[in-house]
């Protein structure tokens, strides 16, 4: 199984989605009917329906990561840093913690308090 996916793997990487929806399209339509044909058919009405994000030569041509482990790791710290033990936030509280959180992490602190100086060694 390995070995038929790989290629498929990569070129839905390095190349196009539309190809490998292709790909996928005519082993379905020679597969008998059965669970197989059954799994195959659910991927490919899956891969149609993401399509436009499953380009991802496109998306990095626009900078933007491929994986959604960047995404992963921001909501575990996130969590972290709101579910500390004896922690308890209104949701008011919650949403301003948030907010003072992402201006922090998308370096924007500044917006907050122009007056102040980011480097922390001169406050």
């Amino acid at each position: 199984m390995e070995q038929w996916l790989k290629p498929l793997r990569r070129q839905l990487k390095h190349e196009s989605s539309v190809k490998v929806i292709a790909h996928l399209e005519e082993l379905l339509s020679i597969l008998p009917e059965g669970g197989s044909r059954e799994a195959l058919t659910k991927e490919v009405n899956y891969f149609n329906g993401h399509r436009q994000r499953m380009d991802y030569c496109q998306a990095r041509r626009r900078g933007e990561p491929i994986g959604s482990g960047a995404v992963e790791s921001t909501c575990h710290q996130t969590q972290c840093r709101f579910k500390c033990p004896g922690q308890y936030w209104t949701p008011q509280g919650d949403e301003a913690l948030l907010c003072l959180e992402m201006f922090w992490r998308n370096d924007r602190w500044s917006l907050l308090f122009p007056h102040r100086s980011t480097n922390w060694s001169k406050n």
